[in-house]
């Protein structure tokens, strides 16, 4: 794989992944108190992210993954979460110089005191794949001249040993897509294998599609009981569809599974869609209908499920407007 090539796909993984922590506050607060064994209550705490660049005394920019604070009425704390798919000895290094550099943004504007303090965010590492050298924390010790001694912990989570059930059951329900991407650590291992054959990999894959259509209709349910809402499910699914291209790109790169992924995702969320439009658009038009016609009422109910991005066969089902009709509007709406 070309070099630019491999940046670019290094750099929407990376995105992808950062998108499992912008669902909705309930949804992220309940997976924080999962990660970081807090107990916030998500009706009333706030989630607020933070800038997650830094510039250092030399000018070279730091870019972390995730930073944010959750507040409520009892306390404020500051959280940094590192989402990694290899290891390396300067992954420790990197998540002091990522802490301190938060604590000093942290410390500016705080009134001068006789003694500057830095909190350090509390800090957590979610490593996706297997590797037998990652422990249960990173660790480094800090040694002074003057013999003071600092030992700097941070806890690490082991996503490998995550099945289904335990991130149910933690309500780590935004990193359910990442059960499909556990297996780029078995097709790394056979490609770079010398005597591996194509047929391996094919295996994997179609592993690895089960698995997304597992998580999916998982989302779906829980959608369906409330646990998660409608954004939150579209960020879930759109997170498995994308993963599961990725390892497919990389590895086999067979068009027709994605468009099968692609199609199963779409037959789980349209429906969802169309329903939200039932209560919200829809029934804004047939009220407007009982004022200004029937006609102008479906036609209105069109328009706002037009503007949700609906199918336009489902959109003629839902209103009875004319699928012709629908087109028409679809066009002038979007053009």
């Amino acid at each position: 794989m070309p070099k630019k090539e491999a940046n670019s796909n290094r750099i929407k993984l990376d995105e992808i992944l950062k998108s499992l922590f912008t669902v909705s506050n309930k949804v992220l607060i309940n997976m924080l108190n999962s990660l970081f064994k807090e107990n916030y209550a998500a009706e009333a705490t706030e989630v607020s992210f933070g800038s997650n660049e830094f510039v250092d005394d030399a000018y070279n920019i730091l870019r972390g993954d995730i930073f944010l604070k959750l507040s409520d009425a009892d306390q404020s704390n500051h959280y940094h979460v590192e989402i990694q798919t290899l290891n390396d000895d300067s992954m420790v290094i990197r998540m002091l110089e990522y802490g301190i550099s938060k604590a000093r943004e942290i410390a500016q504007g705080v009134e001068d005191t006789e003694e500057t303090i830095f909190y350090i965010p509390k800090q957590l590492v979610i490593f996706i794949e297997q590797n037998p050298s990652i422990k249960d924390e990173l660790r480094l010790r800090l040694i002074f001249p003057d013999g003071q001694e600092v030992k700097y912990r941070v806890p690490v989570m082991k996503y490998w040993e995550y099945g289904k059930a335990e991130i149910l059951e933690q309500k780590l329900y935004p990193l359910l897509p990442l059960q499909v991407f556990k297996l780029r650590y078995q097709m790394e291992k056979i490609k770079l294998r010398k005597t591996h054959t194509e047929q391996e990999l094919r295996e994997l894959i179609e592993k690895a599609q089960q698995i997304v259509e597992e998580m999916a209709h998982e989302a779906a349910r829980l959608f369906k009981v409330e646990e998660i809402d409608g954004g939150d499910l579209h960020k879930i699914l759109l997170a498995n569809e994308e993963l599961f291209r990725y390892l497919n790109n990389r590895y086999v790169n067979d068009e027709k599974l994605n468009e099968e992924v692609l199609s199963m995702t779409r037959l789980l969320y349209n429906p969802i869609e169309v329903e939200k439009a039932k209560q919200e658009g829809i029934l804004e038009g047939e009220a407007k209908g009982k004022l200004e016609g029937k006609l102008e009422g479906k036609l209105e109910a069109a328009r706002n499920a037009v503007k949700k991005g609906l199918p336009s066969e489902d959109i003629a089902e839902i209103t009875g407007v004319p699928l012709e009709t629908v087109q028409k509007l679809k066009a002038e709406l979007l053009n």
